[in-house]
């Protein structure tokens, strides 16, 4: 049976929250020059990260993907956003618990290809001046966002693991973190680009054009204003 909601975050957990992603970010920095690709594991290590020493509903919400059978509360753990609609669901609904997993390894395999391709374009410590590049990596930062959104791994904390991904993949390129993990944008484009990155029932198909456009500004904004 799946466990009580997670719904907001306390407020005296705000500090700690924001302390937390710092050292993530930090970190990530620190470890970009390696280029290395963040497995499960290690996703699930940044989640677990952000809510060390915060009070949890469930203690192993944090680090833990929906549907995980070592956590009883999260097997059966559905997600959505927004009011009901006519057929019983939310206005936008995460993958089906069952299906989290391999949604994410499916995406940490295309992810992988796609920086493998970029990575011959950008030599490691260099930022790309080459305006294709540039998109490119803002499009992929974008998509790679919109499907955890779209997949909604964690019972909360989607958004900020989704924006860490931006993050890690800016740090890769030597490009400024242009887009806020901690609190989100607050750009009103941004929120209704995520949203249309989620799905729902039956095909649960996101889309992601909206938030390329979105990410292709923010990286625009950032590099004219970064040094």
């Amino acid at each position: 049976m799946p466990g009580p909601p997670w719904d907001d975050d306390p407020s005296a957990d705000g500090a700690t929250i924001l302390a937390n992603i710092d050292k993530l970010v930090r970190s990530m920095r620190a470890d970009a020059p390696a280029r290395t690709l963040p497995g499960v594991a290690v996703v699930q290590r940044w989640h677990a990260t952000i809510y060390e020493g915060c009070r949890l509903p469930v203690a192993g919400y944090a680090g833990h993907f929906r549907g995980d059978p070592t956590v009883a509360e999260l097997v059966g753990y559905e997600v959505g956003v927004g009011p009901r609609q006519i057929d019983g669901y939310p206005d936008r609904v995460g993958l089906p618990a069952s299906q989290v997993r391999a949604a994410v390894l499916t995406m940490l395999t295309n992810l992988g290809q796609a920086v493998a391709v970029l990575d011959n374009h950008v030599p490691t410590g260099k930022r790309p001046a080459d305006p294709a590049a540039l998109q490119s990596i803002a499009a992929l930062a974008a998509t790679v966002h919109g499907e955890w959104v779209r997949i909604h791994p964690f019972a909360k904390g989607n958004g900020r693991t989704a924006r860490l991904w931006a993050a890690w993949l800016a740090l890769r390129y030597n490009l400024p973190v242009f887009v806020t993990v901690k609190p989100r944008p607050a750009d009103a484009d941004y929120a209704i680009a995520a949203r249309m990155s989620m799905g729902r029932p039956p095909d649960y198909r996101g889309e992601h054009s909206a938030a390329v456009a979105v990410f292709t500004g923010m990286l625009t904004r950032a590099i004219t204003l970064s040094p």
